[in-house]
């Protein structure tokens, strides 16, 4: 893709508008081509206005951040910007570019502009680290087919399809292809409820519908929307056991 990247400013202060594309002018392979304050505003731009990257305060006048994204192209990154640190990080950071604080730092800023060039072009993800979650948290997620919240208590499973790849299975059935590890999820998710039981797979034991013991002595699992049961590894296979005994 040709440089400079076009991008859009959606914030209802004046000065943090200004001040972000202050920063953003030190990075030439960025350019800002309009800013939006309200949501109604922001919704005519991004109908009329291509871009690569959008750059979008979370609180808004006459609505909220969210209501802008089924307005913003798949192909086209977001970078939430806010005050608030918790709100935007436990509620965005999976598969969104990323998020920054304000005021926005410039080396902070520097490495969102990195990552989003290499997302662009598809290079290795320099992912900012997942903060561990807590049972009842939203996420956002982003996938081929569009963007998405998803509450963890619907997750039934996630498992890997290899490098960078992984699936999240929800309880309706629905599958979320997203660029994060099965490392990382492991990491971030809450235990109990979720549990790695293979080195592919994560699952979350209060959405188990059936536990079967094969005549090796390994237990199968079969987690609630998943089109096929799950092994567990021997390794796993005692802690699983003692997470459900917690449960019960």
């Amino acid at each position: 893709m040709d440089y400079p990247l076009k991008g859009i400013i959606i914030d209802d202060e004046p000065f943090a508008r200004y001040d972000l594309r202050r920063l953003l002018g030190k990075h030439p392979c960025i350019e800002i081509v309009n800013e939006a304050s309200d949501i109604e505003a922001a919704v005519a731009l991004l109908s009329g206005t291509p871009a690569d990257v959008i750059f979008l305060d979370i609180e808004l006048r006459g609505g909220s951040g969210f209501d802008l994204v089924p307005h913003i192209p798949s192909r086209t990154e977001i970078v939430f910007f806010t005050a608030h640190d918790e709100y935007a990080i436990r509620a965005f950071e999976v598969n969104a570019l990323d998020y920054l604080l304000k005021p926005v730092a410039e080396d902070r800023l520097a490495n969102t502009i990195a990552r989003l060039k290499g997302r662009i072009h598809q290079e290795a993800p320099t992912a900012v680290p997942l903060k561990p979650f807590r049972s009842g948290d939203r996420i956002f997620v982003k996938t081929d087919e569009g963007r998405f919240f998803v509450s963890l208590n619907t997750i039934t499973a996630i498992t890997s399809l290899g490098g960078n790849y992984t699936v999240i299975h929800l309880d309706t059935g629905k599958r979320h292809v997203v660029r994060r590890t099965l490392k990382e999820w492991d990491i971030a998710l809450p235990a109990p409820p979720f549990l790695q039981i293979h080195r592919a797979a994560v699952v979350n034991i209060e959405r188990i519908e059936r536990i079967d013991k094969e005549i090796n002595g390994a237990y199968i699992i079969f987690p609630a929307g998943c089109t096929g049961p799950l092994t567990v590894s021997r390794r796993a296979a005692p802690l699983l056991k003692e997470r459900i005994r917690e449960i019960l």
